[in-house]
């Protein structure tokens, strides 16, 4: 009997792979010319315009911005998220997008994670002085990011 191990699947299907060397060879050339900041920048940015291209639509409460991201997330297969309100901040946990596989060992590119989220929160009126940032990954196919007072 062949064991099923859902994280195996994933990691081998989570990036198409008529892309994976692409964005391989892309993100490599990427970080042999910029340093590490200014790739998370330019993610961020990248970020921001699949934001502008995806618009979240008019959403009240945070649980209602989680099941609009979700359902942009669904229709381009990029994972979902879950959003917990905590004192000061929102924090942001992204299960299953594609960079994780394809960019393993590059955190910069949690930077495009920042950028979308704090993309559609500027959408929805987020406030100036706030920003989305990303923290640690607690696990190789999670990512956590928090909106928060920018530091």
């Amino acid at each position: 009997m062949t064991s099923f191990d859902p994280s195996t699947l994933f990691r081998a299907r989570g990036c198409s792979r008529q892309w994976l060397g692409f964005v391989r060879a892309l993100a490599e050339e990427f970080a042999a010319e910029l340093p590490e900041h200014e790739l998370a920048t330019l993610m961020a940015r990248i970020g921001r315009r699949f934001a502008h291209r995806h618009p979240i639509g008019e959403c009240v409460a945070l649980g209602e911005v989680e099941t609009a991201a979700n359902r942009i997330w669904g229709e381009v297969e990029w994972g979902q998220c879950r959003m917990e309100e905590q004192a000061g901040s929102v924090e942001i946990t992204h299960a299953a997008p594609p960079l994780a596989v394809a960019l393993t060992g590059m955190d910069w590119s949690d930077g495009f994670l920042a950028g979308v989220y704090e993309g559609w929160f500027q959408q929805l009126g987020m406030l100036a002085g706030l920003a989305v940032n990303a923290e640690r990954p607690p696990a190789p196919d999670l990512r956590r990011l928090r909106l928060a007072r920018a530091v």
